[in-house]
């Protein structure tokens, strides 16, 4: 660990916290700076600063310090504190780095109107004679709305904090005109106002995914209101802009000494699940909880990991924590995870679906149908951490509901393989051990077991294995006849792909492969990865010499760069010798792999073009 902050990162997001378990995990400490306090808690050897910072006093601290780089995870919308940094970073001459949130693109929705300020957002409600307003942007812009919309109705939705509702309340606004809310998983609180009050018009900021922009344009659109949405402020030029772990590690590696050289580990979503229910349940049990949660992991051991957000209402509590995925290149890595609970007196601990959170839809994953998509290990997991619970507060007669939930799980969903999979509208909970190790094929190798799974369970007795996306969309041309569930992707585990078949009652097994992929398993490599094998010219060249090739192919052959030149050189059709020998070798090494199923090698070339 560098025991010597050297760099100043302001957050109060969950950027913010994201970083801080970056940087945690690179070895570095670092001041953590925030306007408010925080119930964030700084890892070891950090430290918190909770003020404000004007430029002047940036300045004294970052000389006094000894800042070398500060890092800006601060919400898009702070334009002044963006500014202060970059007046900063320019009178020092440091980096100023910027982590960046993800934002959709534009709506271009007939109900979703951008506006380039909040004056004009107000006239646009004058304008139009709304009187019913209920605003979503936070409690900074509580007293311009408040003074500017006198004649109006105005509601207003801030986080439930008392600093908050501190501010909020001194603007002149009623209690009852104000919601506070932590509610991560839904806006079920708006959609009772919405109803209740006869609500107008929303107004929002283009606040991004981790701002739940996307939940927000919904709500929207759910009651046909129109949404006036505060366009994103005019920001400095930055020195670089990441916007996950592995971008930040290559700068740092870069320009830094790394004090943890060696790649992190991380939790699942799984682990994250526990330790939010557990969090959840406690607090709905006893009214309070730490800040940390411990739970046990399948091999017994204790992990624990600092939350992002808890609270309790009448009849259950949520928990919340920021995902921490190590090195590896995880799609929820810094998301929000969370999860909400309700006592029952089934005696049962059941699982009912939170948002963002996929619903099991096809046999073969080993999970209810029509129940959220939390695995077995982690349904194991939670229940274990809910009994424990019970027990200790002499429970035995009680149950609990649980409700994963990942704010931004809907969208990402579609990037994943979940709708090939039969699980509809979210992402897993998933993890078999607890922890992620960087780089593992574990994960992958399982998710090709998952889908192979599915196949089976629904009797189909043909897969049509392929690399990704460009290879699929080839060959689902060609076999328009096969649900969507029978292509499986392989990436770059061939081998692990074709066994996970010969253990399953599929009849059938298509191969499709491109050319830089299929010189690799030529060579016989079932596992073609970069990071363990290169394309060998070498034996290209003595493949060429087998196909009756001159001497002079064979010296072309040296100058390539990429495979897909050979189709430059050859013509791609069934009958010429290089590529007849290629998919020739091709099957016989993949043949070791096969038992108990016909495979079909389907050689593909860069335009689409199939070779049976």
């Amino acid at each position: 660990m560098h025991n010597t902050p050297f760099i100043l990162l302001f957050g109060g997001t969950t950027e913010g916290k994201a970083t801080a378990n970056w940087l945690n995990d690179m070895g570095f400490t670092y001041f953590y700076s925030t306007k408010t306090p925080t119930a964030f808690e700084v890892h070891e050897d950090c430290f918190k600063l909770e003020q404000a910072l004007p430029a002047d006093e940036m300045i004294h601290f970052c000389k006094e310090q000894n800042i070398k780089l500060i890092i800006d995870a601060a919400h898009p919308y702070a334009r002044d504190l963006h500014w202060n940094i970059h007046a900063c970073c320019a009178k020092l001459e440091l980096a100023h780095i910027r982590i960046e949130r993800s934002f959709a693109d534009k709506k271009q929705a007939d109900n979703v109107h951008y506006h380039e300020s909040l004056d004009a957002m107000i006239q646009a409600c004058k304008a139009t004679g709304y009187n019913r307003i209920l605003s979503l942007m936070g409690v900074k812009s509580v007293a311009k709305l408040h003074d500017s919309l006198d004649d109006a109705e105005v509601w207003y939705r801030i986080l439930d904090r008392p600093l908050s509702w501190d501010e909020a309340l001194a603007c002149g606004v009623s209690q009852d005109k104000i919601m506070g809310s932590l509610a991560f998983d839904n806006f079920k609180d708006a959609e009772e106002l919405i109803e209740q009050k006869k609500i107008q018009v929303l107004l929002t900021k283009d606040s991004g995914h981790n701002g739940l922009f996307e939940q927000k344009v919904a709500l929207a659109q759910k009651y046909q209101l129109p949404l006036l949405v505060l366009e994103q402020p005019t920001l400095p030029e930055f020195t670089k802009v990441f916007k996950c772990r592995a971008e930040l590690r290559q700068y740092m590696e870069a320009n830094y000494s790394l004090p943890k050289p060696d790649l992190a580990h991380g939790y699942t979503s799984g682990t994250c699940a526990t330790i939010c229910a557990k969090a959840a349940a406690t607090l709905l049990l006893t009214g309070e909880c730490n800040n940390k949660i411990a739970i046990r992991l399948p091999d017994g051991e204790q992990v624990s990991m600092p939350l992002h957000t808890m609270d309790k209402e009448e009849y259950s509590a949520f928990a919340t924590v920021i995902k921490n995925s190590g090195d590896d290149p995880d799609l929820m890595d810094g998301l929000v995870i969370g999860c909400r609970v309700y006592l029952n007196q089934k005696g049962d601990i059941r699982f009912v679906r939170g948002e963002g959170v996929g619903i099991v839809k096809l046999p073969g994953l080993g999970l209810p149908l029509n129940e959220p998509a939390v695995n077995k290990v982690p349904r194991a997991m939670i229940k274990a951490e809910m009994e424990r619970l019970l027990d200790e507060h002499g429970l035995p007669n009680a149950g609990f509901d649980v409700e994963v939930f990942i704010p931004q799980g809907q969208q990402l969903a579609l990037k994943t393989f979940n709708p090939r999979l039969g699980i509809e509208g979210g992402l897993s909970i998933i993890g078999s051990t607890g922890r992620i190790k960087p780089f593992s094929s574990e994960a992958y190798v399982q998710t090709i077991q998952r889908q192979l799974d599915v196949v089976e369970q629904n009797n189909a007795e043909q897969v049509v294995f392929n690399s990704g996306g460009r290879s699929e969309r080839y060959l689902k041309e060609h076999f328009k006849h096969l649900p969507p569930y029978c292509f499986v992707q392989y990436g770059n585990y061939i081998g692990d792909a074709l066994n996970a078949a010969s253990q399953r009652n599929i009849k059938v097994a298509h191969l499709g492969i491109m050319i830089g992929k299929a010189v690799k398993l030529a060579a016989g490599h079932l596992d073609t990865h970069s990071r363990n094998v290169v394309m060998d010219k070498e034996f290209i060249a003595q493949l060429v010499s087998v196909a009756g090739y001159s001497e002079n192919y064979q010296k072309q052959i040296k100058t390539i760069r990429l495979a897909r030149e050979l189709e430059s050189i050859f013509p791609f059709c069934p009958d010429e010798p290089f590529f007849k020998l290629l998919k020739q070798r091709c099957e016989e090494v993949a043949s070791v792999a096969v038992n108990g199923y016909q495979l079909q090698l389907i050689l593909i070339n860069n335009d689409g073009v199939l070779m049976n």
